[in-house]
């Protein structure tokens, strides 16, 4: 081999050599930037995977924080209402009877119970609740037209007997005794004819009570004298006897 030969052969030696390392170094350069490519994308994956799990707990997060605040406005409410107690105003043995326990009333004449033109009826009331209150006093009345119009009325009390107090158990009656006069008019009064409106019904007040009961009469009256109405104390029982 003459030394052009071995010049060219070694020429072109090199020159596959050089070839192959700019090769070698391509793919390595193209693996390096393939690399932190995909590791890129993988990281965003997972952001976005830890992203989706944190919406749920943070969707969770609100239902649970509405739900217990809808549940605490309205379970304690719903259990108060349940559980509490009856407002309703309690009465103890031995307090005084009020339109409560006698919401309403009778007023029946007594036989027999006329003279010197005055008749006698009883105002009476029954105790209808289920525990015992007391009466001790006087009865208010007010009298009515059939219309319900306010007639005149003046009520006397009649101290002859002493005040006792009463107590009624329930079931039990009490009633006082009222005299009046349905035929003789008196002072400015027409001296004939009706001395006042008939009176058809009555309101009665029980002693130290503030309402009134309706009292039904068993038969429609006069009150004259300006519905003068002597009145006696409460006592036990329905109705006095017979002729007052």
């Amino acid at each position: 081999m003459n030394r052009i030969s071995v010049l060219f052969a070694a020429g072109a030696l090199g020159a596959a050599a050089l070839t192959a390392g700019c090769s070698s170094g391509a793919a390595k350069t193209a693996g390096a930037a393939g690399g932190p490519t995909s590791g890129s994308s993988s990281s965003v994956a997972s952001t976005s995977s830890s992203a989706s799990g944190q919406n749920p707990d943070a969707g969770s997060g609100s239902t649970s924080a509405s739900s217990p605040a809808a549940g605490t406005s309205s379970s304690p409410n719903a259990g108060t209402t349940s559980s509490a107690p009856s407002s309703a105003p309690t009465h103890a043995a031995g307090s005084p009877c009020t339109t409560t326990e006698m919401p309403s009333g009778t007023w029946r004449a007594i036989p027999d119970s006329e003279g010197t033109g005055a008749v006698a009826a009883d105002i009476a009331f029954q105790n209808t609740s289920s525990h015992t209150c007391t009466v001790a006093g006087f009865p208010g009345v007010s009298l009515l037209a059939s219309n319900d119009h306010p007639l005149p009325t003046n009520v006397v009390k009649d101290n002859a007997a002493a005040v006792t107090t009463i107590t009624v158990a329930p079931g039990a009656w009490v009633h006082a005794e009222m005299r009046y006069s349905p035929h003789i008019a008196g002072p400015g009064e027409p001296q004939s004819g009706q001395c006042e409106p008939m009176t058809v019904h009555a309101l009665a007040q029980l002693p130290g009570d503030s309402a009134w009961a309706r009292v039904t009469l068993d038969n429609p009256t006069m009150v004259c004298s300006k519905g003068l109405l002597q009145v006696k104390a409460f006592v036990s029982g329905q109705s006095s006897p017979d002729g007052g």
